[in-house]
């Protein structure tokens, strides 16, 4: 053992002089290089090379100071005031008195009066800006930022293929609490720019869908007439339709049910659109697939699960929904198997009892996907009808700016209709129109608010209280004139 310990202390001691040995060689190499390195810094700044740029600079300066001064003494000889005099009178002449003066400086006004009032008279008439009310988020602060105002600019059309809407009724949906806070603002705020009615980022139009009446239509619009009873739906990016006019295109617009008042109609488009899409392309449940399916509606009191639960039980599926006690009768009315009521007991362990699920409609949102995810059968899945976090809404300052050029250049190539969402086009709210005009598809709306009610009602459609619906009514009796036309609309107070 001491002998080995004798090693190690041999081996140690000439490792230490090694490196003691390599300090000192490295200390003495970097004071060479110094030292070289003062040198050459010494003679490069002696050099001829050298030498020549400082006389370079010195002339340089010198020239700059003399034509300063040479500047200096042009601009006292043309200014002054004597020389100019001389040379006015060399040029009119002799014999000029106070009274030419007099009737010149006369001449010269009345020049000047007459040019302003040409400039006057040509100049572009443009049109008084019409107001209207509208609900809005002056900045992405949430609740604080909501408010409704009477004085946003009537949108006009600007294209062949637009129609202008005066909206009956608007609802409240979950993503205008979203916008609120900012939801989609970088798209947004890119596409807006190719919006001739949208002058800035803020105030932002809230409201996804709506019904109303076209007064005017623009040039090429074929399939719609003034008067025509529409509903529509646009997705966020979009300026929304809680307004009391919206400027829309042809192409987002369908007829509305017939038999049914505006308040119910405007509840239906976006959460049936949504639940469309989540039950027929995603979920691939129609009328012919649907039977013997399982389905589970968590929250069916939402907007959209109310609409799910009706779909999937007309198909011929079972259907089982989680809701309020509050939501339980509707629930019941709406056409679901099995209600749970949340709150009332331990739901996932009323669930656990149950027979697996083959589609689970998660209404409320991420944070529900995980615990429902444990109730479905071998091979089934969940699938979540609420929005989704946008990636670009968390970009900073440099991938922002390359996602905003990528967005204009993808505007350049395809136009701003690349971003359109086919899912809520026309076709399926013709689909939901013929089930709500055969009694097959039942609107809930739970309460109907006046626009400057409209923070009470973004806050009833956030509560747990909330089943179905929140809407915002419209009443309009005013003058709205044409700005294309000049011709004159009479909106008178319309009962739903």
């Amino acid at each position: 053992m001491d002998e080995i310990l004798f090693h190690i202390s041999q081996i140690l001691e000439g490792l230490q002089v090694h490196l003691h040995s390599g300090a000192q060689h490295g200390r003495h190499l970097l004071h060479n290089y110094s030292e070289q390195m003062n040198t050459y810094a010494v003679d490069v700044w002696s050099g001829l090379r050298c030498v020549q740029i400082w006389e370079n600079i010195q002339h340089a300066w010198q020239w700059l100071l003399e034509f300063s001064r040479e500047m200096k003494r042009l601009s006292l000889h043309i200014l002054n005031p004597q020389q100019m005099y001389n040379q006015l009178l060399q040029f009119l002449g002799a014999e000029i008195s106070w009274t030419n003066m007099y009737f010149g400086c006369v001449g010269f006004v009345l020049g000047g009066v007459l040019g302003v009032a040409v400039g006057f008279s040509w100049q572009r008439n443009q049109p008084n800006v019409q107001r209207m009310k509208a609900v809005v988020c002056n900045s992405y602060k949430g609740f604080d930022a909501l408010m409704m105002i009477e004085d946003a600019p009537v949108p006009v059309i600007t294209m062949p293929d637009e129609v202008l809407v005066q909206v009956k009724a608007a609802s409240v949906d979950l993503v205008d609490i979203k916008i609120c806070s900012g939801y989609g603002r970088v798209l947004r705020k890119q596409l807006n720019q190719y919006n001739h009615n949208v002058t800035g980022e803020f105030p932002v139009v809230l409201g996804r869908d709506c019904a109303g009446v076209i007064i005017e239509i623009g040039q090429k619009v074929k399939n719609f007439e003034t008067g025509d009873e529409v509903w529509f739906v646009v997705p966020y990016w979009m300026q929304g339709t809680m307004a009391e006019y919206v400027v829309i295109n042809e192409s987002h617009i369908a007829r509305k049910p017939k038999g049914i008042g505006f308040e119910i109609a405007a509840s239906i488009p976006y959460a049936g659109t949504v639940a469309w899409d989540a039950l027929v392309n995603q979920a691939h449940i129609h009328s012919v697939t649907a039977d013997g399916k399982r389905i589970l509606v968590h929250m069916g009191c939402s907007p959209i699960g109310c609409i799910l639960i009706q779909l999937a039980r007309l198909w011929g599926a079972h259907v089982t929904a989680t809701t309020s006690l509050r939501a339980t009768p509707v629930v019941q009315a709406l056409g679901a198997h099995v209600v749970v009521v949340c709150g009332k007991a331990d739901v996932q362990k009323q669930l656990a009892v149950q027979e697996g699920f083959d589609i689970i409609f998660n209404t409320e949102g991420s944070v529900a996907y995980e615990p429902c995810l444990k109730f479905c059968k071998p091979g089934g899945s969940v699938i979540t009808t609420e929005t989704s976090e946008i990636a670009s809404d968390t970009y900073g300052f440099f991938f922002g700016s390359i996602y905003a050029f990528w967005i204009r250049i993808r505007c350049l190539i395809q136009g701003p209709t690349f971003w359109r969402t086919y899912n809520m086009g026309p076709a399926v709210l013709d689909q939901l129109a013929r089930l709500l005009e055969d009694g097959s598809l039942q609107p809930v709306v739970d309460k109907i608010f006046a626009p400057q009610d409209a923070e009470l009602a973004f806050q009833h459609a956030e509560s747990f209280e909330a089943i179905g619906k929140t809407i915002i009514r419209f009443r309009s009796q005013r003058l709205l004139k044409s700005i294309t036309t000049g011709k004159k609309y009479t909106l008178s107070k319309t009962s739903i």
